[in-house]
């Protein structure tokens, strides 16, 4: 029993300092769109908001899109967007969501910056 709760402590601190995780071809994100990346292939949830009290309003309301989805009553507002998969090869990847097939965008590179004189 003891060692089930170290364990799940140590699991639940890397987890909570670590804002992402990557080896290449195994990863994982955390943040507003959790991801995890295996071998290469990459799954992205992004959490569901929720909104209760006064600052959801009062009004009641639904919408539904190929991307998202949104159900407001009064004090609750609850809003979800669809999970993505990112599938390919280097240089060449695509974005599978329920919005369609597109082509991932290249990750950003790291520039170095201009040398001030």
């Amino acid at each position: 029993m003891k060692k089930t709760i170290v364990t799940l402590m140590a699991v639940a601190a890397l987890s909570a300092f670590s804002g992402n995780a990557n080896a290449g071809w195994f990863g994982a994100s955390f943040g507003s769109a959790p991801s995890v990346t295996l071998f290469g292939q990459t799954l992205t949830v992004p959490v569901p908001s929720v909104t209760l009290g006064p600052a959801a309003g009062t009004s009641v309301d639904a919408k539904a899109s190929s991307g998202s989805a949104s159900l407001a009553l009064p004090w609750c507002k609850v809003g979800a967007k669809s999970p993505s998969l990112t599938v390919g090869v280097k240089g060449a990847k695509v974005n599978v969501s329920t919005a369609g097939v597109k082509k991932a965008a290249a990750p950003a590179k790291k520039g170095k910056g201009k040398k001030k004189k």
